[in-house]
């Protein structure tokens, strides 16, 4: 029996592969994206992410609460570290008119008629995308943060 793994020592047999992805609209695609939405609430949502480069699950759980002072605080993150995200005009109009819509009768800033927070948009997402003819793109490239495009 050995006292040691002989692993320990030396690097990794794994050879990584650089999966890193660069896929984001330009400012016509983003248009059309938007002119395509197949719902409100998706094309709400895509808005959101594309002024904040919030995560699809932090955006799904974003409660009113979390909306304040100018700012989207994230205390929830997949690094678990907390994030202030300043709400430009555009984003506070959005909000302005989804309160309005939704008379608050949910905590959740993205909900369903019964106030529940949608779990995914997967599906309109997709559809929205198809309609609009663009390809190779997923929810995810949508939180490149807008100083990389512009």
């Amino acid at each position: 029996m050995i006292e040691r793994s002989p692993f320990d020592k030396g690097k990794s047999l794994l050879i990584k592969e650089n999966n890193k992805r660069f896929r984001y609209l330009d400012q016509d695609e983003i248009a059309n994206l938007l002119e395509n939405c197949i719902n409100d609430y998706t094309k709400d949502i895509i808005v959101t992410v594309l002024n904040t480069g919030m995560r699809r699950q932090e955006v799904l759980s974003l409660k009113w609460n979390q909306v304040r002072n100018g700012f989207i605080y994230l205390t929830e993150t997949k690094t678990d570290e907390s994030r202030q995200i300043p709400i430009n005009d555009d984003l506070a109009d959005l909000f302005k008119g989804i309160r309005q819509k939704n008379q608050l009768r949910s905590e959740y800033v993205f909900c369903n008629d019964r106030g529940n927070p949608f779990n995914d948009i997967k599906t309109s997402f997709k559809a929205s995308l198809r309609r609009a003819g663009i390809e190779d793109f997923r929810f995810h490239d949508l939180s490149i943060p807008l100083q990389v495009i512009l």
